[in-house]
């Protein structure tokens, strides 16, 4: 059954390669899954189950056909809509709100400076330290330097920062202005630095993800907009962003060597194939040993619950959830295993079932060839779900949200005649 999950996702991988002629979103995303799915079955054939993070061990792994079905069903389902955007096909993305688009961009980049004023002085004692610690310390609930920084701003500065997390829209504006539009060097440049923001002040609390998260999501916009990039762009790209690159596997691999390679004899390599490859498995572990009489939304509707009943999913939450469910949950489960113990599984295939419509809703049809920059950005914010996906549900912060609310906003001046002069 361990290599199920494999078979599926490298078929449909195949498919759609044939299918679209070119690697496309969906050829990526459902790759992504295919690699994945791979890395659990050689985790299973290493022996290396019961430590990692993989809650099952050795001797007591069952990998079930129900789990098995529903995790290569709804996460299929979820891939799905995006098989309908043909690379090749696509022949204008327009711009409607030029200045709403350049209005975000500043207030991004706005936000990124002060994000850099936070972390400024303590990024290098930090990357100098003991980045296990530091990770350690987070874990508990310690505040980094950035954090007590923040708390001495004033509430308006405070709230502006919740934004911090949207910089993550700077990915698709640069390479849209890249393609379509001649804007100064300089803005491009600005442009460049606010992307990065949240893997910035990931170092603070020495995590990895957030970097990770980042190169996913310019891979995708790269081959969203692939055949509009000139061949001497994509070569002038490749070298600036090479220091960019070494730089983030540095940081990766000094990370990985602090946290683990002091902890046991495994290594950073085997912890590597453990975190990426874990998904499938724990979902298994999650469906088999869940207790799903305690349901909590937190993540899955944190707006919700953070106005109206005053809750977020926080380290105290984990805690608790992890005592209702009898083992800790705070594994990489893929983002269907965090929707099915937090909202059962029924809600997690009426979850996915709306993902799927809402997706196709975007899309409206298949071989589209006339976007709008706002519905590539909403598009680009549903892609996150499934991508980043292979490890958790990615929107599980109040905080996280409002980068929806923003570009709603755009896609409402887009197709609404309101301009400035």
């Amino acid at each position: 059954m361990i290599v199920l999950p494999f078979l599926f996702f490298s078929a449909l991988t195949a498919f759609w390669w044939y299918k679209h002629r070119r690697l496309d979103v969906c050829v990526y995303m459902s790759g992504l899954y295919a690699l994945t799915t791979l890395l659990a079955i050689v985790i299973v054939q290493m022996g290396v189950m019961g430590e990692g993070g993989v809650l099952y061990d050795n001797d007591t792994a069952e990998f079930n056909f129900v789990p098995t079905l529903l995790f290569c069903s709804c996460i299929g389902l979820c891939l799905l809509p995006f098989s309908m955007i043909y690379g090749r096909d696509i022949q204008q993305i327009t711009i409607r709100a030029p200045w709403a688009v350049d209005l975000l961009s500043l207030m991004l980049i706005a936000v990124s400076f002060l994000n850099l004023y936070l972390v400024a002085d303590s990024t290098m004692d930090i990357l100098q330290g003991d980045l296990a610690q530091i990770r350690n310390d987070a874990y508990a609930g310690v505040e980094s330097p950035a954090q007590l920084k923040a708390e001495t701003m004033p509430f308006a500065l405070k709230f502006f920062y919740y934004f911090n997390f949207s910089t993550i829209l700077c990915i698709p504006i640069f390479f849209y202005n890249l393609c379509f539009r001649q804007k100064p060097w300089w803005f491009q440049a600005l442009l460049a630095f606010a992307s990065l923001s949240c893997p910035i002040a990931g170092i603070q609390v020495a995590d990895r993800t957030e970097l990770v998260y980042y190169g996913e999501m310019v891979i995708f916009c790269f081959l969203f907009f692939y055949r509009f990039i000139p061949t001497r762009t994509k070569w002038r790209l490749l070298v600036l962003s090479l220091p960019v690159v070494v730089a983030g596997v540095t940081y990766l691999v000094a990370v990985s060597q602090a946290r683990f390679d002091t902890k046991d004899s495994s290594g950073s390599d085997v912890r590597a194939i453990q975190y990426a490859g874990q998904g499938y498995i724990n979902f298994c572990y999650f469906y088999e040993n869940g207790n799903f009489d305690y349901v909590a939304s937190q993540r899955e509707f944190p707006l919700i619950n953070h106005f109206f009943f005053h809750e977020d999913s926080n380290a105290d939450l984990r805690e608790q959830r992890t005592g209702e469910q009898g083992f800790f949950i705070s594994v990489f489960a893929t983002f269907i295993g965090d929707l099915l113990l937090d909202i059962t599984p029924i809600g997690m295939v009426v979850w996915v079932i709306s993902f799927f419509m809402l997706t196709m809703l975007v899309i409206r049809r298949s071989h589209r060839d006339t976007w709008d920059l706002s519905e590539v950005l909403l598009l680009y914010l549903l892609a996150v779900v499934p991508i980043f996906g292979i490890f958790y549900y990615r929107f599980f912060f109040f905080t996280y949200t409002f980068i929806f609310i923003l570009v709603l906003i755009l896609l409402f001046f887009s197709f609404h005649k309101f301009s400035l002069k």
